[in-house]
């Protein structure tokens, strides 16, 4: 039986597990973290591709997944609809997604606390070598360790993130703390706040026991420099790199995002200031100019990390191991190279393609040249594939 490793147990490594155990490997996910991530991350789109291993496989409907956005919607600064039109999108949250996948994996081959140090390429299998002294040999390692991947280091150390001059803030807040008007504004609506240099958005997510919470960001332009640093300097004095979670971010940025929110349009400033603990992602690209490499390939995150705005960043992670499956169906250990070699080629057009798409919408966005009624760019191979049924 092949022997496949997979780097990294979050969304896209465990689309790549559970496919090539349904082909026939022996699969064992290494997660770095040593808890479940079940924690981690806010709103999704639910792009096909992201949802398709559930439903195919994992006897989920579309209508058990995410919540629908029925109405695409533009708020002037008074907090009046300037423009409406119809959508089709659903939005996740992670956990749930995370959730689903990881019981339809199982928890027997999924190991926590195992932490990548050292990957070799040689030879008729791959080694992999972890922080805690041990030693893994397979005929395929797949590196799903996201936008901070070890495996990318090792392999394409000059792939570094790239700034965009932008972050956002981020939050989720609980439906029942907002006024009923709030409430009935953004339930069932994706909705933009345009503004001279930058933007607004928000909308609903499934939340814990049934609840609804309202996911929202709103992007700043920030200029590399002592303000940034200052922001991304968390309440222990740790400069982070990509994020300060929720509950690091220093209590007088908060207490200023707040302040500053006073002069949004009421609904979108009452979701920020009825979060307690937001959190800041650094906006960045980062992109590879491989993805094979022998017996091993980077997916997802770990090798093209993109700007939130087409919304595929979980659904790339999965296509990439989509079309894994597909590139490896019916192959025998020495051909795994060759199969990965072709995998690359497919992988790396889809992903370049998305990625100027994302930059491109990210600098009309934030510059102010965004046109009000515009459709989201939602889409991984093109613009608007990410439509998924909403009246169920």
């Amino acid at each position: 039986m092949t022997r496949a490793i997979v780097i990294g147990g979050s969304l896209g490594g465990l689309t790549a597990a559970l496919i090539l155990r349904d082909q026939g490997w022996d699969v064992d996910v290494l997660e770095r973290s040593s808890n479940p991530l079940e924690g981690r991350g806010t709103g999704i789109v639910a792009h096909p591709s992201t949802v398709r291993y559930l439903v195919e496989r994992a006897g989920k409907s579309i209508a058990d997944i995410g919540m629908p956005a029925r109405r695409l919607q533009y708020l002037d600064a008074d907090g009046a609809i300037i423009d409406e039109q119809p959508c089709a999108y659903r939005f996740a949250s992670y956990v749930e997604l995370y959730r689903g996948l990881l019981d339809a994996f199982g928890t027997d081959h999924y190991h926590l606390s195992s932490e990548l140090a050292r990957l070799d390429n040689r030879g008729d299998a791959a080694t992999v070598s972890l922080t805690d002294g041990q030693t893994l040999a397979a005929d395929l390692v797949v590196c799903a360790d996201g936008i901070r991947s070890t495996a990318r280091r090792i392999m394409v150390p000059d792939a570094q993130p790239r700034y965009a001059g932008y972050l956002a803030w981020r939050g989720t807040v609980d439906i029942g703390q907002l006024s009923g008007r709030s409430a009935s504004i953004l339930l069932d609506a994706y909705t933009y706040r345009i503004l001279s240099r930058g933007h607004l958005l928000a909308y609903p997510i499934p939340g814990p026991s049934g609840s609804v919470l309202f996911n929202w960001l709103w992007y700043q332009n920030i200029a590399p420099g002592d303000r940034l640093t200052d922001l991304l300097t968390d309440r222990n004095g740790v400069r982070a790199e990509l994020t300060v979670p929720a509950g690091s971010v220093q209590t007088r940025h908060i207490e200023q995002l707040h302040s500053s929110a006073a002069d949004l349009p009421a609904p979108l400033a009452e979701v920020i200031q009825r979060t307690a603990e937001p959190f800041i992602q650094v906006i960045v690209d980062i992109e590879v100019p491989r993805m094979a490499f022998g017996r091993s390939c980077l997916i997802g995150d770990a090798a093209f990390a993109l700007r939130p705005h087409v919304g595929v960043g979980t659904a790339k992670a999965a296509d990439d191991a989509w079309q894994l499956g597909t590139a490896l169906q019916g192959t025998s250990a020495p051909y795994i190279p060759d199969r990965l070699k072709g995998w690359e080629t497919q992988q790396l057009s889809v992903a370049r393609r998305a990625l100027h798409r994302a930059r491109a919408a990210g600098r009309s966005l934030q510059d102010g040249t965004w046109r009000v009624g515009e459709q989201p760019p939602f889409g991984l191979l093109v613009p608007g594939d990410s439509v998924l049924p909403v009246a169920l």
